[in-house]
């Protein structure tokens, strides 16, 4: 009967390992299930604040863009008018010139020193301003748009941030 009782200590014992190694997995579970929700709660306040700096962006973005049309917009009747008033003979594209200096100095009293000398310009030369000063326009205002499209890409890629906490699960030290 002796070999029967140990035995059946022996099977108390493996039955209790198995009864404590069973709920101690159900309780590990459990603990790796929160974890597991911790995060994906972080991955997805991680994916709302990346949507919502894209938006920021496209926000600022097309800010920039509308105010770059309107200085085109704006620019473009500036110089239609200018174009009719040239059209018209009401107005006209001139030359200033300063004359250049003689070498005489400052004590130098020539009338040509004095004042500046406008020359009138020929009517398609006058055109030709114009086009070039539109050219020049549009070209600062897609310039003005770049540097404001590539300053909001470098924000919201760096933009400085305050850290967040995360939370990082620790080992466990013993049973």
């Amino acid at each position: 009967m002796p070999k029967v009782w140990s035995w059946l200590i022996l099977i108390a014992c493996a039955l209790g390992s198995a009864g404590g190694w069973v709920v101690q997995g159900w309780r590990l579970s459990g603990q790796h299930a929160q974890e597991l929700a911790a995060r994906d709660r972080q991955a997805l306040e991680v994916a709302e604040a990346i949507k919502q700096a894209g938006i920021e962006a496209n926000n600022a973005i097309s800010a920039a863009d509308a105010r770059a049309w309107k200085g085109l917009e704006d620019d473009k009747k500036e110089l239609g008018r200018l174009r009719g008033c040239v059209a018209a003979g009401t107005c006209g594209v001139r030359l200033i010139v300063k004359p250049a200096p003689t070498g005489g100095g400052a004590s130098d009293s020539s009338p040509g020193s004095v004042g500046h000398d406008t020359i009138e310009i020929d009517p398609d030369v006058q055109r030709r301003v114009l086009d070039h000063r539109e050219a020049i326009a549009e070209d600062a205002a897609k310039l003005e748009y770049l540097q404001a499209y590539a300053q909001q890409c470098w924000l919201t890629l760096y933009k400085p941030r305050q850290p967040e906490r995360v939370w990082v699960p620790r080992a466990q030290s013993g049973p």
